[in-house]
């Protein structure tokens, strides 16, 4: 029903530029400009989660604790454009935002050579109401555009196993709680991840909890490293 809708919408209106609103021509949802001056992930980062951090190689969240994700990166910060273009697929039904953010992460991975010799990808996956009130999860449409990118196969190992409060209404501490125990992994999960590097691919990440639950889940298959990749590094 969502593909329907949106291809209804293309049809019926004008497509404009998710966040400057300018008039699009092509299928793209941000127009050049605003694609040119997706802002790039913030600096100086944090080694681990790539949040922002003091002097330190750490950020206070991660300094002198040990994590089942090992690393997270962004390709973008979450602000300007890529705010627009996350908007547009978290809130207006914009599937071509979501495989737009997808594309943009594959053109960046080759800046992150510590992402590189993984060898697979999964998707964060949602509770399934979610899924079925948006018509999709914009975090497997991600994962689809890098996977087709990097050749790696896409695994659906992950479940959302129980529903709650949308992440980017809680705080550091509200979603430490939130997340504990909320994602599990599949009945078929240890026969394919077992022995694999598996790269969570989510499209915002504020504080790195949603990645680590995921890799706990990962690991308790049998998976032999696990890491983060998010579209957009927001504060957390």
């Amino acid at each position: 029903m969502g593909i329907i809708w949106e291809t209804v919408l293309d049809v019926l209106l004008p497509r404009a530029c998710a966040h400057c609103r300018e008039d699009l021509r092509d299928g793209e949802p941000l127009c050049a400009a605003c694609a040119r001056a997706l802002p790039p992930p913030p600096e100086p980062a944090c080694v681990r989660c790539a949040g922002r951090r003091g002097a330190a190689p750490f950020c206070a969240g991660c300094a002198g604790r040990r994590f089942s994700c090992r690393l997270i990166r962004a390709a973008a910060s979450h602000h300007g454009p890529a705010a627009s273009l996350v908007h547009a697929f978290k809130f207006r039904g914009s599937q071509e935002a979501a495989r737009a953010a997808g594309r943009f992460m594959a053109a960046r991975l080759a800046e992150r050579p510590e992402l590189s010799g993984f060898d697979a990808l999964t998707a964060v996956p949602v509770h399934p109401r979610r899924e079925r009130e948006r018509g999709y999860n914009q975090a497997e449409l991600i994962a689809r555009e890098l996977a087709a990118a990097t050749g790696l196969p896409l695994l659906d190992v992950l479940a959302r196993e129980r529903a709650g409060a949308p992440a980017w209404r809680l705080g550091r501490l509200e979603r430490r709680v939130e997340l504990a125990g909320a994602f599990g992994p599949r009945p078929n999960a240890a026969s394919l991840a077992a022995g694999k590097r598996i790269l969570i691919i989510d499209d915002v990440s504020a504080t790195g909890t949603t990645f680590e639950s995921c890799a706990a889940a990962l690991r308790a298959a049998g998976a032999a490293d696990a890491a983060g990749y998010a579209f957009a590094r927001a504060a957390g």
